[in-house]
């Protein structure tokens, strides 16, 4: 019984759709018939509040969806486009389209290409290729595409169709037909070519506030150029009737260009409120600030009209860290605007004639200058925004104190002792070596009411 259910499992993993080649089946060459659909990446997968990638994308705009799309089947074989699909009518802004049905062909190794919102022209366009039935198809597993997710909207009207232009998905599906798979339908599956971003903020300021603005350091840049191909054409993965919940890794073209993300929102958020912002960008890799990792920065206007900024780390809860964006995720941020700010009180012990330190706060980034040698001390001190009352040390707490590399290690020599938490005192302390010049540090603080964790770059100068 058990080698049955072993031989069983074996059969069904050799019918099943897979995004890797697979060894050629035993067959008799009998035709069989086949139904195809395509599909968009399975939304099953629930949202959860947190900066991980969701897998299932929601449809209530009815604007992520598949508004056209074209499916090349090839016999691996000898490499011959048996069939170029394309629907008679456009589908509309649907989840799922019939591509074929009752479609005759043989027991074989067949690889499926599939494009949904990307016409054969436009295709054709990109890849210098033409795809027609009995020719020959290329190798355009390494094509690349043009794409200006950052703003990208799906709504907009393609100037030749009148239609609305969707966010182009593609996927690779190597499929091993046996004469078992007679009459049966399968799915191929593609995956969305951007990335979506999803702020969940809450105002627990005390007072009603203004939201300006939300920057994000760093998104990969919209191409300079309609010519820039800025991305690759197919996914690192791509899902499977066995497997629909595939996380994505970020398939650049090369190294792309980085910059700061304006999100302008001016609205109006009451006390104990909140709102909701959503907006599509591109695949990035590891962002290239000093924190290697995303930032974000939310500027406010609180109730007396003073404006002020909250900066935030953005991590992952599954695994602490986010360092990509990759297409197909959709990102909830959650964001609690709160009534409290971060400064750190430096202390030295300088000699007599010998400036004191300072420290200067810039965008989230604390300079601390150090005019003499010797042991030295930073303080955070927690305070509120509304009257500058200072938080008592009990709420909060010290989560880590890291020395970076970005954009630069530490010159040899710059610390006798490397600087550290000293619990006891609740305050960072080190001490100088004989050598001149800067060091980079992160200061993470947890408020124990919320949860929030308060990120401060800190850059330590000894001039």
């Amino acid at each position: 019984m058990k080698h049955l259910l072993s031989i069983l499992l074996l059969s069904i993993i050799l019918a099943a759709c897979s995004s890797d080649p697979i060894a050629p089946p035993a067959t008799d060459g009998t035709p069989i018939k086949l139904s195809l659909r395509i599909a968009t990446q399975s939304k099953d997968a629930q949202s959860k509040a947190s900066a991980s990638p969701t897998l299932g994308w929601n449809y209530e705009q009815g604007d992520e969806l598949i508004e056209d799309w074209v499916v090349i089947m090839v016999n691996d074989a000898d490499h011959t486009i048996e069939q170029v699909f394309t629907p008679d009518t456009s589908p509309n802004n649907v989840e799922t389209d019939d591509v074929a049905t009752n479609l005759r062909t043989t027991a074989s190794n067949k690889t499926f290409y599939s494009f949904a919102n990307i016409s054969l022209a436009q295709l054709e366009q990109a890849t210098g290729h033409t795809f027609a039935k009995g020719g020959t198809m290329p190798d355009i597993a390494s094509a690349t595409w043009h794409i200006d997710g950052n703003d990208f909207d799906p709504k907009a009207k393609d100037a030749t169709t009148g239609r609305a232009q969707g966010i182009p998905m593609t996927g690779i599906c190597h499929m091993s037909l046996t004469n078992k798979d007679n009459e049966t339908t399968k799915t191929l599956y593609v995956v969305r070519m951007l990335a979506k971003l999803q702020f969940n903020i809450t105002n627990k300021t005390g007072a009603n506030i203004t939201l300006n603005t939300i920057s994000i350091d760093r998104l990969s840049a919209n191409p300079a150029s309609s010519g820039v191909q800025n991305v690759m054409l197919f996914p690192s993965a791509t899902p499977t009737d066995a497997n629909t919940q595939v996380v994505q890794q970020p398939r650049l073209n090369g190294t792309q260009p980085q910059q700061v993300y304006h999100l302008a929102l001016n609205r109006a958020v009451a006390n104990d409120s909140s709102t909701r912002q959503t907006l599509y960008v591109n695949e990035c890799t590891t962002p290239a600030n000093p924190f290697g990792q995303f930032m974000l920065t939310v500027r406010l206007t609180m109730a007396d009209g003073t404006t002020t900024q909250q900066r935030y780390s953005v991590v992952s809860n599954d695994n602490g860290n986010w360092h990509f964006i990759a297409r197909n995720d959709w990102r909830i941020i959650p964001i609690t605007l709160q009534n409290i700010k971060l400064d750190l009180i430096p202390l030295d012990f300088p000699a007599i004639g010998v400036l004191p330190c300072s420290v200067k706060e810039a965008d989230g980034t604390f300079t601390c200058t150090f005019n003499a040698g010797g042991e030295f001390r930073l303080t955070p001190k927690v305070t509120r925004f509304d009257n500058g009352a200072a938080v008592p040390v009990a709420d909060w707490t010290f989560s880590r104190f890291s020395t970076d590399t970005y954009p630069a290690a530490p010159p040899v020599g710059f610390y006798a002792a490397a600087p550290s938490w000293f619990a006891r005192g609740s305050y960072i302390t080190g001490t100088f070596g004989t050598a001149t010049g800067q060091a980079y540090h992160t200061l993470y603080l947890t408020h124990n009411a919320t949860g929030r964790t308060l990120v401060c770059r800190v850059r330590i100068v000894r001039p």
